[in-house]
């Protein structure tokens, strides 16, 4: 988690892949037992088909897990490409009493793609498209800097 006062709150969830399942799974390397509740203990990535995405995304990741309607996954988001290799952009939303809320999310794969590390800014959301790709693109370098 950062506490530069410039720059938001996140926390980082660190997932590898199972290919055998074909999901990434959450790993012990957590600081917290459940870091970021919104994120699924398996997420996984597959090619977008027509209608899913409105956002034009080539690739989603989601969760195995639906909401009770059985229709829709309770995690859900395209993958952005960003201006830097191997990083990506999406949201979460979450649907609360004072109406919907998003958050942003930053999902890094290693070279191999056998390990995914998800930065998720809860309820830190930039609706204009310019002014999140220039924060997306100013906060991943702090982000690499990082060990992760």
């Amino acid at each position: 988690m950062n506490n530069r006062s410039n720059f938001p709150i996140y926390k980082a969830v660190v997932y590898l892949n199972n290919p055998e399942t074909g999901y990434y799974t959450k790993t012990a390397q957590q600081p917290l037992i459940t870091p970021v509740m919104r994120l699924p203990y398996e997420l996984k990535v597959e090619p977008t088909q027509m209608h899913e995405i409105k956002c034009n995304a080539e690739y989603f990741i989601r969760g195995k897990e639906k909401f009770k309607n059985g229709k829709s996954f309770k995690f859900f988001t395209g993958l952005q490409e960003t201006n830097f290799q191997n990083w990506y952009s999406g949201n979460d939303y979450e649907k609360l009493k004072t109406g919907k809320k998003l958050s942003l999310c930053l999902f890094h794969f290693c070279k191999g793609r056998d390990k995914l590390t998800v930065f998720y800014f809860g309820r830190y959301y930039i609706e204009s498209r310019e002014a999140r790709e220039r924060f997306i693109r100013a906060a991943i370098p702090q982000l690499l800097q990082l060990q992760f």
